[in-house]
């Protein structure tokens, strides 16, 4: 590879990485694709045994429940003392035609009925019950007698079909006098099962007891006994072990499956239903997806072939004529044209002019990102004397820093002018307010004691001369409260509160926290108390609120406020448009002290303004 020229590296090259990434992806995908199919596959088999359990449960106990009743009803023990006593028949007996017409309503098979003894009194079918059936009834008495039980007696059947019975005692004052076998309809159990709507063409359920014996029919052998069929496949196995769970493995018929399998839960039958499909027809589309794309994959390659040719010979060339370029590059000067010469080592010439140029181009990208953060007093290392580009950036931060502290100085000027000048107007106006009208109407008030009218008159006068007394210290208050000459921010910024409560109806839930307990400066007091004020103006304009949060919390380092409210907000790209208002000037205040304001809103959701002044 070392002596190929570039096309030929290249061209390999892209080959080698196209085609890897194309197979490689290819398998990936074909393998989760065929992962993903077979956990659909079992989930929907889980879905579809989960559900065939819980039919066959219900149907097993909707049984029991029916010979429950039978049996509170007493008619087992009516039609018991019946054959005791007369000896009689179905033709002869009102009870027994009874019991048969409640076979045939609940669709039971047979019904047999003994003594303790395992006498047969009476029988729709004497033959049906097998020789080894009376040890279970044994084993079922010795469990509870007084319970009705479910026995599995298809071991013993003499056609290796499946035999279940219900054990139902006859109890008189509590004590066994006899039993009653009820032999279930099986093919109830059986339709429930055949039902394979979602299983495809291979797809079935069938159910297997503890002795690994088929019960219900299989679905491919239907001519076959279900006891004939053994079953003792992983998944059986996996089961009565303990260990559920759906996976692929191998059926009864040694064929690979998707089987999902689970006990039925009962406590007389160790029973198990199994739900299966072959993996060749669930894998169906997963094989068809894999001869697509198999002649997928060869077009690519074959497209991938030729477009890495085409991109090859068409990136050999301008490196060839950008060879020259970089090297010019690398010295920090404007490339010219130039009359370009083949070379032989032009992948060593470019990798260093490419180095040099990378280190330059970092150093410069890092000198200008510092000036576009408004670090005016980064330093930067030119590339050459010639390196034009590095010389202008440093003009640029130079003549930037200057700009950037002349703008600074002229906006702090023109907002301490503006403000002090609002201060001064303030104490001008409080001026006035005290000394000219305050003091006439106060003169007034005592003028109106020499006058000669009703006391009610007087009283009105007084009154509204008080109302105005009264409306000329509010005004003073907003103007420039003394309270926060006297008593600080605090009590200024509670009065504060207290009057737009009273003059707007705003509910406004006013807290100031000192975690530091030192006196405010006094130019810091002022332009909070501003900020607050400003804020709670252009509330009780604009924002249409009923309940403002105003907290301040007073620490080492910084004073930190929060004013908010419930109002209607406004949208941030209008925020421009506010600026003729309290805005702007809640924000340069803030600057003023080197502090920060930040303004929140959004139409419906009110408007939050947080500032930080540090001390």
């Amino acid at each position: 590879m070392r002596n190929f020229r570039i096309f030929t590296k290249l061209f390999l090259t892209h080959s080698a990485v196209g085609l890897f990434a194309l197979i490689t992806l290819s398998v990936i995908f074909y393998n989760q694709l065929r992962d993903a199919l077979i956990e659909r596959t079992l989930d929907q088999l889980s879905s579809i045994n989960i559900l065939k359990k819980e039919l066959v449960e219900n149907y097993l106990f909707r049984s029991q429940q029916n010979l429950e009743a039978l049996q509170v009803e007493n008619k087992f023990l009516a039609l018991y003392h019946e054959l005791l006593e007369h000896h009689a028949t179905a033709q002869t007996n009102q009870d027994i035609a009874d019991i048969g017409n409640l076979q045939k309503l609940f669709d039971f098979k047979n019904l047999h009925v003994f003594d303790t003894h395992h006498r047969q009194l009476f029988s729709t079918d004497e033959e049906m019950y097998p020789d080894g059936l009376l040890s279970r009834i044994d084993s079922a008495i010795s469990k509870d007698p007084s319970k009705i039980r479910i026995i599995d007696a298809s071991a013993h059947a003499l056609g290796d079909q499946t035999l279940l019975f219900y054990y139902v005692p006859i109890m008189e004052e509590n004590k066994l006098i006899g039993i009653v076998l009820v032999q279930e309809n099986f093919k109830k159990v059986q339709n429930i099962l055949v039902e394979t709507t979602g299983m495809g063409s291979t797809g079935e359920s069938y159910i297997v007891g503890g002795d690994y014996r088929m019960r219900s029919t299989s679905r491919f052998f239907p001519d076959t006994l279900p006891g004939l069929i053994e079953v003792k496949t992983p998944a059986v196995e996996n089961l009565f072990r303990g260990q559920p769970g759906p996976g692929l493995l191998k059926d009864y018929r040694g064929v690979s499956v998707l089987s999902a399998y689970r006990l039925i839960e009962n406590r007389d039958l160790n029973w198990a239903i199994i739900s299966e499909i072959d993996e060749e027809e669930a894998m169906r589309p997963i094989v068809s997806l894999r001869n697509y794309l198999v002649v997928i994959i060869a077009l690519l390659i074959f497209v991938t072939l030729i477009v890495t040719y085409i991109l090859s010979n068409a990136i050999v060339k301008p490196i060839l004529r950008l060879k020259e370029i970089i090297l010019t590059l690398s010295e920090g000067m404007m490339p010219a044209k130039v009359k370009l010469k083949t070379s032989t080592d032009e992948i060593g010439e470019m990798a260093k002019a490419i180095h040099q140029l990378t280190e330059g181009l970092e150093r410069t990208a890092i000198f200008a990102n510092e000036i576009g953060e408004g670090n005016f007093n980064a330093s930067f290392t030119k590339l050459s004397e010639n390196d034009k580009l590095g010389q202008s950036l440093i003009e640029m931060r130079d003549e930037l820093r200057g700009f950037h502290e002349r703008e600074l100085k002229s906006a702090r000027a023109r907002a301490s002018a503006l403000l002090e000048g609002q201060e001064r107007e303030r104490k001008r106006i409080i001026n006035e307010l005290h000394d000219g009208v305050g003091q006439l109407l106060t003169i007034i008030r005592m003028q109106v004691d020499l006058l000669d009218i009703d006391d009610k008159s007087k009283g009105d006068i007084k009154t509204q001369i008080n109302d105005a007394i009264t409306e000329v210290k509010r005004i003073s208050y907003h103007v420039m409260p003394q309270a926060i000459v006297d008593f600080g921010l605090e009590a200024a910024l509670k009065g504060l509160c207290d009057t737009m409560s009273r003059y707007s109806g705003i509910v406004i839930d006013f807290k100031y926290i000192h975690e530091y307990d030192q006196k405010l400066d006094f130019e810091i007091s002022i332009s909070l108390f501003r900020i607050v004020q400003e804020g709670l103006n252009n509330i009780a304009k604009h924002a249409q609120a009923s309940h403002v949060t105003l907290h301040l919390l007073d620490k080492e380092d910084e004073v930190y406020c929060i004013l908010e409210d419930n109002g209607k907000g406004f949208k941030e790209t209008d925020l421009v448009n506010y600026a003729g208002s309290g805005l702007r000037n809640i924000r340069e205040r803030a600057m003023l002290l080197n502090g920060s304001a930040e303004i929140n809103s959004r139409p419906g959701s009110g408007t939050t303004i947080e500032i930080h002044i540090p001390k």
